[in-house]
């Protein structure tokens, strides 16, 4: 059957049958009776549901199957209709070049593949259930022992003993001859990917203790040759499972419940609160999850206060969960996370498609409530490219057919009033000569998809609908980054040269022309993190920050929200305004701005407006120096949007009451170090100074006031664009630079004085951060330390 094109690994496993110039047909060595075709056969029974013998593969820069089969016969059919009917229309495109042809290659299978596995069915899936049953005989309670799915894998012991994992809503399941494994989720402390087996670098090492009141711990190891599902359905249920752990916490308050509280407070002027938890939880349950609801059911997004036409987001921890609720739900936060869009957004559809560039990019385009999305397919591409297109800023969505033999294309118009840029000269040097200004102007993007029409309906609803409500325009980006005076604080000075400045800012306006204009509608490609971490010039930066951090789409769907905020809760107070109070004086306290009443007015503000947009937090002191720096760079409202996207998304459950998100990294940081430096370790813990009483406030404030303030700010540059791996790294830099005087030193106070004043060259800090600790810090490394740790912490498990 065809297949969505995937690399394709272990040659050693494959004998070539036949071949022509694109494609190849191999077949397995698993059936020669040898001793490696046993240790073969163990591995193909764990690539997939069946073992599949004969395989197809397009010969590529990376080779991809295409195709697998256990019947000879079916590879043949699939090689008669490449050799009839793909190959010569590949030789109609005798012009286009090679790897434009490999990628029309890759979408037309991919397309067919799809179609084919939506038709088909597992014919044995009742019998699994019913082994399942008849194996293991668990109690049932709410149903949380209903298998949710199963995979073929080997349990190592001494050797590889082949098996079947099966996985219900409350424990894994393993079965094998001699082998009888029930391992609840409640009692897993770690599940990591692991690559310590040698030949096969594809195993799951999943860590739990036995009954209790035993902690005593054991490993079981789990071989699957291709393991992200497994593992990503594991990951799913044990982290419900961490967060059932938890007491339910209030949701920040959405636009409609601002609208409700705002009739409350009309009707009862006494009143302080004024969002309940019920009001919330009404609207969730009133809201549907289904990704594959009718375009009927897209509902216009843009009244003024009432999201009441947004769809909520699968629950992040169902009590019940099932395996499609998984898979959709893992769906979603990928689509949020990859684009950086607010927790509401819902994804509706997503297509294979080609992306226009000078040539044809192949990758995906995501549909959701407001916005479109493109990101390039890493697998067949070398480019690195994502785009958000905004609904709201789409002036048409037209079917064109001008691309040649690669005919089926949607132009989608983008208006941008208020985006543009002031390009630099040569002859002209003025550090301010790149800025924003509100010329306006379109852009034109060129999308290839096979399922055209399906796609321009679904878009052009939503659009339609969009334009119908739209009564509120967003003050424009240049005016997001107006802040407050951005100078260094007293005490320190600006080492950046002026040629240097000068330099980079040519370097922002080569970016922009062609990748802009700035904006939420803006190309990032793999430049833009390179120039992020170069440093973005001192009056762009609250404007990049707002459309690199993701924060921009959170207000551009809640417009006029922080206004209201303010309104409705005018005169009303609270403990967490009241502690915000004590705070605003001793704020950034060496930066002149903060000596004026304006600024203090700004800062209370967003403080204040944050305390009732989200009861769980409140207020938590740091909060004020992060909230500080972003108005030192933008506007009170771009401001309140970015401190948002700090407490609720990069830096989640931080400045709650309890602060496990901080916690957690906090042990999460001191595993890291104990790994990379276990001599710096082991003095720190020897002279009373845990690396956790160094790194906590390094991390709450982001590094404000703990480094010097032009290396703080491109840390906070980083950080709003690649996310909270940037802190851990930084933190490894710091130590590492510091790791001789640290170790000389067997005083902690000593320690603590040191580093806080030492001065750091902006240039080897980064450097250090993104050459000795960007490849092994990864986002999956450090997501398998925090869930063990988080699992601990709140188990009061010893850590």
């Amino acid at each position: 059957m065809w297949i969505i094109p995937r690399a394709h690994t272990g040659n050693l496993f494959w004998t070539k049958l036949q071949e022509n110039a694109l494609f190849i047909v191999l077949k397995s060595k698993s059936d020669t009776g040898t001793l490696v075709a046993s240790f073969v056969s163990v591995v193909l029974s764990t690539t997939e549901e069946q073992p599949l013998t004969y395989r197809i593969v397009l010969k590529a820069d990376t080779a991809m199957v295409v195709a697998v089969s256990n019947s000879l016969e079916q590879i043949r059919k699939h090689w008669d209709w490449i050799e009839g009917e793909l190959l010569p229309k590949l030789d109609e495109m005798s012009g286009v070049a090679l790897k434009e042809r490999i990628q029309f290659i890759v979408s037309k299978i991919a397309s067919m593949a799809t179609t084919e596995e939506e038709e088909e069915e597992d014919q044995n899936e009742e019998k699994v259930i019913a082994r399942f049953h008849r194996e293991f005989a668990l109690p049932t309670t709410n149903g949380e022992q209903k298998l949710l799915t199963y995979f073929r894998c080997s349990l190592w012991v001494k050797i590889p003993t082949k098996g079947t994992m099966f996985i219900t809503q409350a424990c894994v399941c393993y079965r094998s001859i001699g082998t009888k494994l029930v391992i609840p989720f409640k009692h897993i402390t770690s599940i990591t990917k692991e690559n310590s087996l040698g030949l096969i670098p594809s195993s799951i090492k999943i860590v739990a203790y036995k009954e209790p009141p035993s902690k005593k711990e054991q490993e079981y190891y789990f071989i699957f040759f291709l393991r992200d599902e497994a593992y990503t359905t594991l990951t799913q249920l044990w982290k419900i499972t961490i967060e059932q752990f938890f007491a339910p916490q209030t949701p920040p308050v959405s636009s409609e419940e601002l609208k409700k509280s705002d009739d409350k407070t009309i009707t009862n002027n006494e009143s302080t609160t004024t969002t309940t938890s019920s009001d919330i939880n009404n609207n969730n349950n009133n809201n549907s999850s289904n990704l594959n609801q009718s375009s009927e059911s897209i509902t216009k997004p843009e009244e003024q206060g009432s999201p009441k036409n947004k769809v909520a987001p699968p629950s992040p921890s169902p009590t019940r969960p099932t395996k499609y609720s998984l898979e959709i739900q893992k769906k979603n936060s990928e689509y949020i996370s990859m684009f950086k869009l607010p927790h509401t957004e819902v994804l509706l559809e997503d297509h294979l498609c080609s992306y226009w560039r000078k040539s044809y990019i192949v990758g995906r385009l995501y549909i959701s409530h407001n916005f479109c999305c493109f990101q390039y397919n890493e697998t067949v591409s070398a480019k690195e490219l994502t785009l958000v297109l905004s609904f709201r800023q789409i002036g048409s969505i037209q079917k064109v057919s001008t691309m040649g033999i690669l005919g089926n294309t949607l132009k989608v118009i983008v208006h941008y009033p208020e985006t543009t840029h002031t390009h630099i000269t040569e002859s002209d040097t003025s550090l301010s000569s790149l800025t924003l200004n509100e010329t306006g102007g379109v852009k034109e993007h060129f999308f290839l998809l096979y399922n055209r029409d399906q796609t321009y309906e679904t878009m052009n609803t939503i659009w339609q609908q969009h334009m119908q409500c739209r009564t509120h325009v967003l003050p424009s980006i240049a005016s997001m980054g107006e802040g407050g005076n951005s100078t260094v604080p007293s005490g320190e000075r600006d080492t950046e040269s002026e040629q240097i400045r000068t330099y980079k800012l040519k370097l922002w306006d080569k970016y922009l022309t062609k990748n802009g204009p700035l904006g939420i509608n803006m190309l990032k490609t793999k430049k833009l993190r390179e120039l992020v971490r170069w440093g973005i010039p001192e009056h762009l930066r609250g404007s990049i920050w707002m459309a690199t951090s993701g924060a921009l789409s959170m207000w551009e769907i809640e417009p006029g929200y922080f206004q209201n905020l303010l309104s409705i809760h005018k005169n009303q107070t609270s403990m967490a305004t009241e502690e915000i109070e004590k705070d605003l004086h001793r704020t950034l306290g060496k930066m002149p701005y903060f000596k004026t009443e304006e600024a203090i007015d700004k800062l209370r503000n967003v403080l204040v407006a944050y305390s009732w947009r989200n009861a769980a937090i409140g207020y938590c002191q740091a909060m004020n120096v992060v909230a500080a720096v972003f108005l030192l760079h933008c506007s009170e409202e771009a401001s309140f949007w970015l401190l948002s996207k700090v407490c609720e998304d990069l830096l989640t459950d931080y400045y709650s009451t309890a602060m496990i998100g901080s916690i957690v990294d906090q042990k999460t940081f001191a595993i890291l170090i104990k790994s990379h430096f276990p001599k710096l370790h082991q003095h720190l813990e020897a002279i009373g100074l845990p690396v956790t009483i160094l790194s906590l406030p390094w991390f709450m404030c982001l590094y404000i006031g703990y480094i010097p303030w032009e290396v703080a700010l491109r840390v906070i540059d980083c950080f709003l664009y690649e996310g909270p791996l940037v802190l851990f790294q930084v933190g490894l830099a710091i130590l590492k630079i510091n790791y001789d005087d640290i170790m000389k030193l067997d005083d902690s106070e000593a320690v603590v004085d040191m580093m806080k004043g030492r001065y750091y060259d902006i240039h080897q800090l980064m450097d250090i951060t993104f050459r000795d600790f960007a490849l092994s810090i990864t986002p999956n490394y450090i997501d398998e330390i925090r869930n063990s740790q988080k699992y601990k912490t709140v188990k009061n498990i010893p850590v």
